[in-house]
């Protein structure tokens, strides 16, 4: 943090006061049970841990009814998990849905390719929705001090890693909106950290920065054909990926899974053009997210530019 930047300014600096009302968990604007996904189907990476953020998210998605869940992670997803995907299904009132698990490294293209191949047969070709949440962090070090291999990991899992996935599954997304009007969203997770930059963890906060600009590129590459992609920041969640932080650091993370994994589903479950390309923060109020909705458009807020 910069020399005499206090800590609200450095606060809104990184969107952190963009509403007045924020939320650390899940809240009833939100809830998945106010939510029809009935005949949608969806693919999240990143989601092996049932306290993380893509498990959160997956779990959401059942409860709003999705008929089709994937669910990938570098560990795969056991059979418990899945089970208790259906299990928050049925006790939502919703029909059980098909959820294929599914284990992956999104920064090897074949192993991408190799993914699809099991999506596609498990979901008849069609693909409504991604959530490209899978990640990786560095240790908490300065760049002298960090194994090279290790810091460029970061890079290789959180952007080539999104870019495997466009390549890979964008066209069965636009292909789904061709033939069947489906929603063709691509929500990417980035985080706060891609707004500041603090010592230790550049590879991290650079990487996510790089989403930011890489998701307003494709949203205007493939907006014509359907796509609607945006950026969400999930909030400061201890999560299994953090355990690379200190642990002073990790303990005082304040934020639930559950603000992000339904507040994603939320955005996604209605097709929201004016949020293509943007940045949306999970622990802003969403409904005065929409009561700023003018305001994004005419001053075209909520995406990455140098202020002179």
């Amino acid at each position: 943090m910069s020399a005499g930047i206090g800590g609200r300014e450095a606060r809104a600096l990184s969107g952190g006061t963009f509403t007045t009302t924020h939320h650390s968990t899940s809240y009833d604007f939100i809830s998945p049970l106010k939510l029809d996904l009935a005949s949608k189907h969806v693919l999240i990476t990143g989601a092996a841990w049932e306290d993380g953020i893509g498990y959160a998210t997956a779990t959401a998605f059942a409860r709003a009814g999705a008929s089709a869940i994937a669910v990938a992670d570098l560990h795969g997803l056991s059979d418990d998990l899945v089970a208790k995907l259906k299990l928050a299904a049925a006790q939502a009132g919703r029909p059980e849905p098909v959820v294929l698990g599914c284990t992956v490294d999104i920064a090897r293209q074949d192993s991408v390719q190799a993914m699809r191949d099991i999506v596609s047969q498990g979901f008849g070709g069609c693909l409504d929705i991604v959530v490209n949440n899978a990640a990786h962090v560095e240790p908490y070090k300065p760049l002298l001090e960090s194994d090279p291999d290790v810091y460029w990991r970061t890079w290789e899992v959180n952007v080539r890693g999104l870019f495997n996935m466009a390549r890979t599954f964008l066209p069965m997304q636009l292909a789904t909106f061709a033939s069947t009007n489906g929603m063709c969203t691509m929500v990417n997770v980035s985080s706060s950290g891609a707004l500041s930059a603090r010592p230790a963890s550049g590879s991290y906060r650079s990487s996510k920065l790089a989403i930011l600009r890489w998701t307003e590129t494709l949203q205007l590459e493939y907006v014509d054909k359907g796509l609607l992609a945006f950026c969400v920041n999930p909030g400061a969640i201890k999560t299994k990926i953090t355990e690379n932080l200190p642990e002073t650091v990790r303990n005082a993370l304040p934020d639930h899974p559950s603000v992000a994994g339904d507040t994603i589903v939320w955005l996604a479950a209605e097709r929201r053009e004016w949020l293509g390309g943007r940045y949306v923060s999970c622990t802003w109020d969403m409904e005065e997210l929409l009561e700023k909705k003018d305001e994004i458009i005419e001053h075209d807020k909520l995406k990455m530019r140098i202020v002179l």
